[in-house]
């Protein structure tokens, strides 16, 4: 399948200019199509407008008749509507970003010490209600707002606010909650008063929304697609519950980037500062020398991205709600047909005898995480134990990227030893015996 798509990008990329070829879209998604690699759907706009849409895979699947209004689950992307919110409040100086957590839940651990700002940039110390006791799937059954909380509580803290980065789900649920209280309302009709109505989103809606309907199931392939359980989203408003048509996104972060939801100032505060990875509600990306901005997200089934490009004004849409080449391959595919990209897909991969060097569980002293490292496919993959493994790229001897989530790692092995970076974060791993 990779070599499949290498020879389309080869024999169709110019390189990048003004205009954004459909015909290298349309050659690369045709190819994920015709082998049966991937369902979902992608825009792109260019200016504001849509210059290219499309919904692709195994459409004999009755549950997926395709209509105009088709929307699916876009997992954490729902953070960065959730940390928009937050800066709305801003603006409306109905909060700050140094007001502290215990302002509103005092119960939570070290709330005291936690403010707007930590929980935005996942610098809390806060963990992730998403794993309960080593099982992460207990949000597929509904759960109560109590029994989330009380989860949080259990989990505690794992540094001192502002001391690390750890991506925290506990953190937005209950930024979630604070925007409830702050609204004096539900957290979808907040985001329906605040930015759907204004912006005019049609197939744009929170859990709880009147439009919360026709929405994409997920699938996973075991010798064809079969149909698989998600979260149930209740558990996770503000977390990862929004659903949306591609459109509806990127007409969301277009309108975000050109000042129409959010003030210069606030919209500065959520971006990303040089050397960091995480905002306050914006992941940085980098790819063939042009910066985009966004988020990512993943369900059980669904995986998602958002990017956008200020210097060109592109913003890009991508959900896959059945998924075998990774989200992450198929953006960078995707981006090669944007922009320019002289590296070749051989270039990115390894051998067997190089795999050898790399391959194993690696534990860190500095994160409460062990990361697997496998060979598959010519390529290295990384894996946080229990979570979904991403694609490395080799970027030169001993060194390899994530591009998606800006991580660097470096290896050493004669110490069987790893430094991954991370925007301007450095932890050390060390391999297991």
């Amino acid at each position: 399948m990779k070599n499949i798509i290498l020879f389309i990008l080869l024999f169709s990329i110019k390189g990048y200019s003004q205009n954004i070829s459909k015909i290298r879209i349309d050659s690369l998604i045709t190819a994920i199509e015709n082998n049966n690699q991937d369902m979902g759907s992608v825009s792109v706009f260019k200016n504001g407008e849509e210059v290219y849409k499309r919904t692709f895979g195994d459409i004999n699947i009755s549950a997926l008749k395709i209509t105009p209004n088709l929307k699916y689950n876009i997992g954490s992307v729902s953070k960065m509507i959730t940390a928009t919110l937050v800066f709305k409040l801003v603006d409306e100086k109905k909060i700050t970003l140094n007001d502290k957590l215990s302002s509103f839940f005092p119960e939570i651990p070290n709330s005291d010490n936690i403010t707007i700002k930590n929980l935005l940039e996942h610098t809390s110390g806060l963990q992730n209600f998403i794993i309960k006791d080593s099982n992460n799937h207990w949000l597929k059954k509904q759960a109560s707002q109590k029994e989330i909380i009380d989860e949080i509580i259990k989990q505690g803290y794992a540094f001192q606010p502002g001391e690390k980065v750890l991506y925290s789900n506990s953190a937005y649920y209950l930024l979630a909650k604070i925007i409830e209280k702050k609204y004096n309302s539900s957290y979808s009709a907040a985001l329906e008063k605040t930015i759907i109505k204004p912006l005019k989103l049609q197939n744009f809606a929170s859990f709880h929304n009147h439009n919360y309907n026709n929405i994409a199931p997920s699938y996973l392939y075991e010798d064809g697609w079969k149909k698989t359980d998600d979260f149930y989203f209740e558990n996770v408003i503000g977390v990862g519950d929004i659903a949306s048509t591609m459109y509806d996104t990127n007409l969301f972060i277009s309108q975000l980037f050109t000042g129409k939801i959010i003030s210069k100032a606030s919209l500065k505060a959520m971006t990303p500062t040089d050397g960091d990875f995480f905002g306050r509600g914006l992941i940085n990306t980098s790819f063939g020398g042009n910066i985009l901005y966004g988020h990512h997200g993943d369900t059980y089934g669904s995986h998602s991205i958002v990017l956008y490009d200020p210097n060109n004004r592109i913003a890009i849409s991508l959900v896959l709600n059945g998924e075998r080449l990774s989200k992450d391959d198929f953006v960078y595919y995707l981006l090669n047909c944007i922009y320019k990209n002289k590296r070749s897909l051989s270039e990115r991969q390894i051998n067997s005898t190089e795999a050898g060097l790399y391959t194993g569980t690696y534990n860190s002293s500095e994160l409460p995480i062990k990361l697997k490292l496998s060979y598959e496919g010519k390529f290295l993959k990384a894996e946080v134990i229990g979570d979904s493994p991403f694609v490395l790229d080799k970027i030169g001897e001993n060194k390899f990227e994530y591009f998606a989530s800006g991580i660097i790692i470096e290896f050493n092995p004669s110490e069987k030893k790893m430094l991954l970076k991370q925007r301007g974060q450095k932890y050390q791993f060390t391999k297991d015996q």
